[in-house]
């Protein structure tokens, strides 16, 4: 397995070092990837370009991973949070790599590796908030939000384009045997990462198949924001656009969650308000490419996400509810 998985560096530079000249192609820290301990598994760290700047990848490859199999691929948001407690800011993570020992073990499901996406912290409202959503919105409020929570700049744009340009490329021409079918490209995220999940699946249609959103940050704004308005003024623009660019076909997959305690406590009322969005739409609790739940118990953090990461994971693998 270690060899196929060195050739990332290989041919990746081969593919990308003669379409871009930049310098930052021919680093060392992204040719050479990281090798990482996990509880089963492998784990490779890579520093990609991104902008003028990098951005850091975890590529998980689980025990059973056969290079005569075609895989799938699992692109998670907030990737530094996903393998190690003793490094993230909550001391939790999702124990994706246990995950396969635990909830996954003895199942039977179509193969997959993990890409994890690390966030940048102070821009991560900026990189999360669907975009063009903005476009909705009244003018006094967006600028209000761009000083205050942007930082000048909305990113969503320019962060789903960088998956699309430079990171699936990489990993599924670096990667031996990684499918690049639309339909076996899943992405996942939690609070603001389930809004970019489900912008991703507006936006790009075409690069992903399916897309899962636990505890999906529905108010839309830091809570330490909230006032009067908000509703008028982010969640129902949100909901026109949705309307309007999300399409509901026999291609597409879609979870939907949310807790009920800590943050989670706080969501009903725009959660709801999505659900009958997404009704209109043609995501309903009939079709069979849709699944949505609401998790009592469960609280805005790690730990709870984990404990059910089985369930969207299995639901975007499997060809409809009742595999």
């Amino acid at each position: 397995m270690r060899f196929y998985l060195l050739l990332f560096a290989l041919i990746s530079f081969s593919v990308f070092g003669q379409k871009n000249r930049k310098n930052i192609w021919n680093t060392a820290q992204y040719l050479r990837p990281h090798p990482l301990n996990v509880s089963q598994g492998v784990l490779y760290r890579y520093e990609l370009p991104f902008c003028d700047t990098t951005r850091t990848v975890d590529v998980y490859i689980p025990s059973d991973y056969n290079v005569q199999q075609k895989v799938k691929t699992l692109y998670m948001h907030d990737g530094q949070m996903l393998f190690d407690s003793t490094q993230t800011w909550n001391k939790q993570e999702w124990g994706v790599d246990e995950l396969f020992g635990k909830q996954l073990k003895g199942l039977q499901y179509p193969p997959f590796i993990v890409v994890g996406i690390y966030n940048d912290p102070p821009n991560r409202y900026a990189e999360f908030f669907p975009q063009k959503v903005a476009d909705y919105m009244p003018d006094s409020y967006r600028n209000q939000l761009l000083s205050k929570l942007w930082n000048g700049q909305l990113r969503a744009d320019a962060y789903l384009n960088w998956i699309e340009d430079t990171l699936v490329p990489f990993i599924e021409h670096a990667c031996v045997n990684v499918s690049t079918k639309t339909k076996d490209r899943m992405v996942l995220g939690s609070s603001m990462g389930g809004l970019i999940s489900l912008y991703a699946l507006c936006e790009k249609p075409k690069l992903f198949g399916a897309a899962a959103c636990l505890s999906i940050h529905t108010p839309m704004i830091n809570f330490g924001m909230f006032e009067e308005g908000m509703v008028e003024a982010m969640v129902i623009p949100f909901n026109i656009y949705l309307e309007q660019e999300l399409k509901a076909d026999k291609k597409h997959k879609l979870y939907i969650d949310r807790g009920t305690e800590t943050l989670d406590a706080y969501y009903a009322p725009y959660h709801d308000r999505l659900l009958n969005t997404l009704a209109r739409i043609g995501y309903n609790t009939q079709s069979p490419r849709f699944l949505e739940a609401i998790v009592q118990g469960a609280a805005h953090d790690e730990k709870s996400w984990a404990k059910r990461l089985d369930v969207p994971i299995l639901f975007m693998l499997t060809d409809n509810r009742s595999q």
